[in-house]
């Protein structure tokens, strides 16, 4: 098939899959989304009218029934816009085109901290907190997963192999939340070396290098928690993935040839791997971007996993709704993306077996 022709039908697989995910969360959610829509309109008309009387507040009297039929005007006028008058089918095309552009209206009682409430800047607002410390674990757990497993790999039978499966267990069996509380205790309010919580200090400091610093301070014990908690179990999927391998007839080949152990791991084993371990690094990236909810709150780390608890609580659906849609198109990227790195690592994909 070739690599070119992979690419293009996996284009159209994933197209097909996030237009399904779209439709399929348009028509669960159908009757909570005309709602969230019909709040949208009344909120914005209530702005304008507001807007309206401000203006003309220092001119006089203000004739209310010219302002009651230019908010009409508006108000119908957003109510084509967001399709709340079309027919059934235009309104899911409506609606399709407001998902890919990100335009889920306004929140109901949140706000962005520069005082906006529609949802797309309130989850860029939260969002980089999430990727500064999800994400930067992730990536910490990834390298340091991946280098311990194939020690275990390497080393399979051995005292050091069968502490990584016991280390896996243990620690995937820990919660966060609960790992955190004691990291708070002990190096919080025992030892006093690090904050008990937030993203930076109250004040911030000005200095974006001093703010860039504190920052990374308050980093350093949620890091910590996310670290001991999800090291072992993917240095442990490594290990499997790797071991797996090693029971192939070119692992044997190969050392009947005299190749070193190390040679064999790391210029055959573990490139024969790499397409299944680059799907484990897809998954745990695009699943930082949802961030901790429990971490977030015990740290109180303003990310979107307590953007989400907080929206939870208030039963703000359009913020909810708009969560569940910007983590479902970063998993649907990921995976695209992991699709193309597999289509490069995978000599068959390449040669078009």
């Amino acid at each position: 098939m070739g690599y070119k022709s992979y690419l293009a039908k996996e284009i159209i697989v994933y197209i097909t899959v996030l237009i399904a995910a779209m439709s399929l969360l348009y028509l669960l959610t159908y009757p909570v989304i005309q709602e969230v829509l019909k709040t949208t309109v009344e909120t914005e008309a209530e702005g304008f009218k507001q807007a309206i009387l401000r203006h003309y507040a220092g001119h006089g009297s203000i004739n209310l029934t010219n302002i009651n039929i230019l908010v009409n005007k508006y108000k119908d006028s957003l109510m084509t816009t967001y399709g709340l008058n079309q027919p059934l089918y235009l309104r899911y095309f409506i609606q399709m085109k407001n998902l890919l552009t990100f335009n889920f209206g306004n929140a109901y009682f949140l706000e962005a901290p520069n005082g906006s409430h529609k949802v797309y800047v309130i989850i860029a607002s939260y969002l980089p907190y999430t990727i500064i410390l999800f994400t930067t674990g992730t990536l910490i757990v990834i390298f340091a997963g991946t280098l311990i497993g194939l020690l275990s790999a390497r080393y399979e039978g051995t005292v050091w192999d069968k502490i990584v499966p016991t280390i896996a267990v243990i620690h995937s069996s820990l919660p966060t939340w609960w790992l955190g509380f004691l990291l708070i205790a002990a190096l919080a309010y025992g030892v006093k070396v690090f904050p008990p919580g937030g993203i930076t200090s109250i004040p911030p400091p000005k200095s974006p290098l001093m703010y860039s610093i504190n920052m990374l301070y308050h980093m350093a014990l949620p890091l910590l928690a996310f670290f001991i908690v999800n090291v072992g179990g993917f240095a442990y999927v490594v290990r499997s993935l790797v071991i797996s391998t090693t029971k192939e007839d070119f692992v044997m080949t190969a050392k009947a040839r005299g190749l070193s152990d190390s040679r064999i791991l790391y210029r055959h084993i573990l490139r024969t791997a790499s397409p299944s371990i680059s799907t484990q690094v897809a998954l745990a990236i695009a699943g930082s971007f949802a961030g901790g909810l429990t971490t977030e709150i015990v740290f109180n780390w303003h990310g979107v996993g307590w953007l989400t608890y907080v929206a939870i609580l208030l039963n703000d659906l359009p913020v909810i709704l708009g969560i569940n849609f910007v983590l479902t198109v970063i998993l649907l990227l990921a995976l695209f993306i992991n699709e193309i790195v597999k289509g490069y690592l995978d000599p068959r994909i390449k040669a078009g077996e």
